[in-house]
């Protein structure tokens, strides 16, 4: 017989059994657990004796049986066997807790996943041009080689993305929509590449296409003077096209630098010429700005024309409209000595006097005119 601190653990755990109490713990935990229970059982836990704990003590001194050891060895595995099932249950539920609230997670992603396909697919059709939404097919423009091939490609590009074709619905709009000598160029591809919407593209480019032009649009971008009768916007417009097409890949910096000393050297005003080059200007468009403003000022600052009627003796007698600007006052000729016509109008420089209004000529007599009498006779040299 022993008492409560003279047990080992398997004894307490024995006792623990007896009483149908929980074996698992350290020594400390099942020394409380047995003392709280012999206090129940209403047993003092210091003077309490346990019987059979002395043949139990044997086994410290070495004094018992193998038969004795084993059977002390299976009681304490199932003690082991216990416990590990009681972890296993344990570990059992976590995992079942866990996978239901990855099953929720798993449904609450699946609902958001179909709420953004339908966003998307709502975003997109109220994106789609109006023809596709509606379930038309937008028409591609005909190609004949007169316009930009690089313009025709991005319209026909744009019309493409938005009929959602693949290449070879693309190369069969390609081929339907050549016209003239643009469609020529189908002899130049193999029947097996014809509807290869890469290979199309490649030859129009090969044949239309403005990569290997480059050389040709800077030699015009360099000799390329204001025209007679061209406006500044539309010289302005034609040097910005000849720049993007000779200098595609450089910076914009450096073109809008060329742009712009392309259409000062070009401007045939050179009072506007000196004003743009004094208003040091950095980009093109700022200098057709400023180019407007000075020729709005120019006009304004003009002065009124006076206009003067003036009979010619012809038998048309039609009305000669001649203008004379009142601030440079009235001209004189260097011939008659006459004031109101320049030299090359005067009427006493030729024998024949033309009439600009009935294209008829008329001959005047020098010796009714006043002047021919004092002016030397040129009929000799004339003749």
């Amino acid at each position: 017989m022993s008492k409560l601190c003279g047990l080992n653990v398997v004894q307490l755990r024995e006792e623990l059994q007896k009483r149908s109490l929980v074996t698992s713990g350290n020594k400390e935990v099942l020394v409380a657990r047995l003392r709280e229970a012999l206090i129940d059982e209403c047993k003092n836990p210091d003077e309490f004796k346990f019987d059979g704990a002395d043949e139990d003590n044997e086994i410290s001194t070495g004094t018992f049986t193998t038969a004795k050891m084993m059977e002390l060895l299976l009681k304490e595995l199932k003690h082991v066997k216990l416990e590990v099932a009681e972890q296993i249950e344990e570990q059992s539920t976590r995992i079942e807790m866990i996978e239901q609230k990855l099953d929720r997670q798993t449904v609450e992603v699946d609902h958001k996943i179909d709420k953004l396909k339908r966003e998307l697919e709502q975003s997109q059709k109220m994106a789609m041009p109006l023809d596709h939404a509606s379930g038309r097919t937008l028409k591609v423009p005909a190609f004949d080689g007169e316009m930009s091939w690089n313009v025709y490609k991005t319209q026909f590009e744009a019309a493409a993305t938005s009929n959602c074709w693949n290449g070879k619905e693309r190369a069969t709009a390609l081929i339907l929509a050549l016209r003239g000598s643009a469609a020529e160029v189908l002899q130049t591809i193999p029947a097996e590449n014809h509807f290869n919407y890469e290979v199309l593209v490649s030859a129009l480019d090969l044949r239309y296409g403005e990569e290997h032009m480059k050389q040709i649009y800077r030699s015009q971008l360099r000799n390329r003077m204001q025209r007679s009768g061209e406006s500044i916007q539309q010289l302005a417009q034609d040097i910005e096209r000849l720049t993007l097409l000779s200098y595609p890949t450089s910076d914009p910096e450096h073109r809008d630098e060329t742009a712009l000393d392309t259409f000062i050297k070009a401007l045939r005003d050179s009072e506007l010429k000196q004003s743009l080059l004094l208003s040091d200007k950095r980009k093109l468009k700022d200098a057709v700005a400023h180019s407007l403003t000075f020729e709005s000022a120019k006009q304004a600052s003009k002065s009124d024309v006076r206009l003067r009627q003036v009979h010619e003796e012809c038998s048309c007698q039609k009305v000669v409209v001649k203008r004379e600007p009142q601030q440079y006052g009235v001209p004189q000729c260097w011939i008659c000595g006459e004031k109101g016509h320049l030299r090359r109008d005067c009427k006493h420089r030729r024998k024949d006097n033309y009439c600009r209004n009935c294209a008829t000529r008329w001959r005047k007599r020098r010796e009714d005119d006043p002047v021919s009498r004092s002016a030397p006779s040129n009929e000799g040299a004339e003749n």
